[in-house]
C-alpha cells in the first residue's frame, strides 16, 4: 500500500470512529446521562491496532516478519470487534433493554457478555488469519469451564438468582423478605444487603431471597396502605366514629388524598367497638411516624367530640377536691377570654360565669379543620393560642382570606342565628380554642331576654360598620342600616333560640 493510500485510509478510519462516538455521546446527552466510557476506550484501542496493521502492510515497512504482520492483523480484527461489541452493548442492552424496556441487567453480566463475545471472535480470527486449530482451542476451555462449574455450583446459582432478583427489586426499594424489613442498599453477585429501620445491615443470599419471596413497597408504585386500629365506647354511633376517623385522616400530614381513606367497623369486643382507619401514604420510610401522628390526631379528635376510648380495666376515681379547684380556675380563664368579645362584653360577671361553665376547651392539631364552609353550626370559637387560616371555597378552588391570631373569634353568627358557616377555618399551628355553644348561651338568655336586643345591636353595629367601610357608605346610610339590621337580627336570634318570634 502506498503512502498516499495509507494516509487516506487512516483519515477515513478516524472519521468513521469519531462519527460513531460523537453520535453515541449525543444520544446519551439527550437523556441527560453520561455516556459509558468503555466504547471510547475500545474505540481508541481498535483504531490504534487497525492503523498499526495498515502500516505493517504499507510501503513504509518493507521488511516486516510474516508472523508479526499476522499478529498485527489479529490484533486489528480483535480491536475492531471489541469496539463493535461495546457499541452494540450501549445501544441494545443499555438503551433498548434497560432504558426503554425497563429490564434489569447487572453491569457484571454485560461485561462478561462482552468478554465472551471477544473470546469467540478471537477464536474465529485466529483460525481464519493464522490457521490455528479451532477444536484444540475450544476443547480446553470447555473442559476447564465444566470443572469450574461443578466447583462453583452454589456461587453460580446465587449469581443467576441475583440477576432474577434484579427484575423484582432495585437499590433504594423498601422490601420485606424473610421477616426482615429494610431498604435495599446493594444487590451483589451472591448477596442482597438491606438497611433496616434500626439501621442494622442485613445480608441475605440471593437464592434464598428468590425462594422465600419478596414484598416490594416501592414498586410498581410508592403508594402503600396503612392500618390503624382504635376502640370506642358502645354508646357512640359507629357512623359518627367513622366520620370522625375520615375527617382526622384528611388532616394528617403524609396521608395521600387519593385513593381515599376508609373507616371500617372491625369487631364488637367485650368493652368497646373496634374500628380500623385504612389510609394511603406515598413514602414508606415515614410509615411509623405517619401512623403515630394518625393515633395522636385521633386521640385529640375523640376528646373534642366526647368519643370515649374505654380502659381495658375498671377504674375507681376518688374526688380529693383538687378537681373542683382546677375547674374553678378554668372557668375564670374562660370568663377572662370571653370579655374580649365585643357583643359578650354587655354581660355582667355572673352571666359570664354561667356562659363560661357551659363552654369547653378544644385543641386542634396543624391541618385539622375547625369548621367547614356551608356546614350547619351553633358554636362560637375564641382563639386562645395558635393561628388559624380562614378559607373561602368556590368552584372547587380554595383561597386563604385571612389568618386569625390569639384573641380573635369566629362563628358568632352560627352561635346567634344558626346560620351555615360562611368560611372554612383550618388550624395552621397547634390551635387552642374556647368553644361556646347554643346551650350555654341559652341559659344566659333565659335569665334576661333583654340581652338579645343588646347583643343584636352590638353585632348589627359591627356588621353595618364593616359594610359601610367596604362600600364607602355615608354616616347617615350606616345609621339607617343599623336600625333596620338590628330589628331583623333580633328576630332571627329569638327564632333560633325559642323557635318562634316572641315579643320584644
Amino acid at each position: 500500500m502506498s503512502v498516499g493510500a495509507l494516509v487516506g485510509t487512516v483519515v477515513a478510519i478516524l472519521a468513521c470512529a469519531a462519527a460513531v462516538l460523537i453520535g453515541l455521546a449525543y444520544l446519551f446527552a439527550r437523556r441527560n446521562k453520561p455516556a459509558p466510557p468503555l466504547p471510547f476506550y475500545a474505540g481508541g484501542v481498535g483504531v490504534f491496532f487497525v492503523i498499526a496493521s495498515l502500516v505493517g502492510h504499507s510501503d513504509l515497512v518493507s521488511h516486516l516478519n510474516h508472523l508479526v504482520r499476522a499478529g498485527l492483523d489479529v490484533a486489528a480484527w480483535l480491536g475492531a470487534s471489541f469496539f463493535l461489541f461495546t457499541i452494540l452493548d450501549a445501544l441494545i442492552i443499555g438503551e433498548w433493554l434497560i432504558e426503554r424496556g425497563q429490564r434489569y441487567i447487572p453491569d457484571i453480566v454485560r461485561q462478561l457478555l462482552i468478554g465472551a463475545e471477544v473470546v469467540a471472535a478471537g477464536v474465529l480470527i485466529l483460525w481464519l488469519v493464522m490457521g490455528i486449530n479451532l477444536v484444540a482451542l475450544v476443547a480446553l476451555p470447555t473442559v476447564a469451564a465444566a470443572m469450574i462449574g461443578v466447583a462453583l455450583k452454589d456461587t453460580l446459582t446465587r449469581f443467576f438468582s441475583g440477576i432474577e432478583l434484579g427484575k423484582i427489586v432495585k437499590v433504594g426499594d423498601w422490601i420485606t423478605v424473610l421477616d426482615r424489613e429494610g431498604i435495599v442498599t446493594h444487590i451483589g453477585m451472591e448477596h442482597v444487603s438491606l438497611l433496616t429501620r434500626a439501621h442494622d445491615v442485613v445480608s441475605l443470599p440471593n437464592d434464598l431471597v428468590i425462594q422465600s419471596g419478596v414484598t416490594n413497597f416501592t414498586r410498581p408504585t410508592t403508594t402503600h396502605f396503612c392500618n390503624v386500629f382504635v376502640e370506642a365506647a358502645y354508646r357512640t354511633p359507629p357512623e359518627q366514629v367513622c366520620a370522625t376517623l375520615l375527617e382526622t385522616a384528611a388532616a394528617v400530614s403524609g396521608v395521600l388524598p387519593d385513593p381515599k381513606p376508609t373507616a371500617l367497623v372491625t369487631a364488637f369486643n367485650e368493652s368497646a367497638i373496634q374500628y380500623r382507619i385504612k389510609f394511603p401514604i406515598g413514602d414508606f420510610s415515614q410509615r411509623d411516624l405517619i401512623e403515630s401522628a394518625m393515633r395522636t390526631y385521633i386521640w385529640h379528635a375523640f376528646a373534642r367530640k366526647g368519643i370515649e376510648i374505654p380502659f381495658p380495666q375498671r377504674v375507681v376515681h376518688q374526688n380529693t377536691g383538687a378537681d373542683d379547684v382546677s375547674h374553678s380556675h378554668t372557668v375564670e380563664r374562660i370568663s377572662a377570654q370571653l370579655t374580649t368579645i365585643d357583643f359578650l362584653a354587655t354581660l355582667d360577671a355572673k352571666q359570664l360565669e354561667v356562659l363560661a361553665k357551659g363552654a369547653r376547651w378544644e385543641l386542634y392539631l396543624p391541618g385539622e379543620r375547625v369548621v367547614r364552609q356551608g356546614d350547619a353550626g351553633e358554636v362560637l370559637y375564641v382563639i386562645v393560642s395558635g393561628r388559624a387560616d380562614v378559607r373561602l371555597e368556590q368552584g372547587g378552588l380554595s383561597s386563604t382570606v385571612t389568618t386569625l391570631e390569639p384573641g380573635k373569634f369566629f362563628g358568632e353568627m352560627s352561635l346567634l342565628t344558626g346560620e351555615p358557616r360562611s368560611a372554612t377555618v383550618v388550624a395552621v399551628t397547634e390551635l387552642s380554642v374556647i368553644a361556646v355553644g347554643k346551650a350555654a348561651l341559652l341559659q344566659v338568655f333565659q335569665e334576661d331576654r333583654r340581652l338579645i336586643e343588646r347583643i343584636g345591636e352590638v353585632v348589627a353595629r359591627r356588621q353595618a360598620a364593616t359594610a359601610a367601610a367596604k362600600a364607602q357608605l355615608s354616616r347617615d346610610a350606616a345609621a339607617l342600616s343599623v336600625v333596620t339590621h338590628t330589628r331583623s337580627l333580633v328576630e332571627r336570634i329569638q327564632s333560633f333560640f325559642w323557635g318562634t318570634r316572641r315579643g320584644q
